[in-house]
């Protein structure tokens, strides 16, 4: 019997990395104007950068990883455009 784990690809550690923040993105959408921005963008980068290395599929709620580069890119803009206005 082999019980040996597979290792990762780089796509799956790329999009663990991006479910990581997906998480801290959503906590600050709900809570917190100053760290909004970086999450988000790091949420996108992420997500991103695990598409490119092949994991098509992720852990997050809208599961798509380019609507997720999309969705979480334009709350990044949004919210930083808002922050120069103030």
């Amino acid at each position: 019997m082999d019980t040996s784990i597979e290792p990762k690809t780089k796509g799956e550690k790329f999009e663990g990395v991006a479910f990581q923040f997906c998480k801290v993105a959503t906590v600050a959408l709900l809570a917190g104007r100053f760290v909004l921005p970086v999450a988000s963008g790091l949420c996108a980068v992420f997500y991103a950068l695990a598409w490119f290395n092949g994991k098509r599929d992720t852990r997050c709620v809208l599961k798509y990883a380019p609507v997720l580069v999309v969705f979480w890119g334009a709350i990044c803009a949004v919210s930083v455009m808002l922050m120069v206005k103030r």
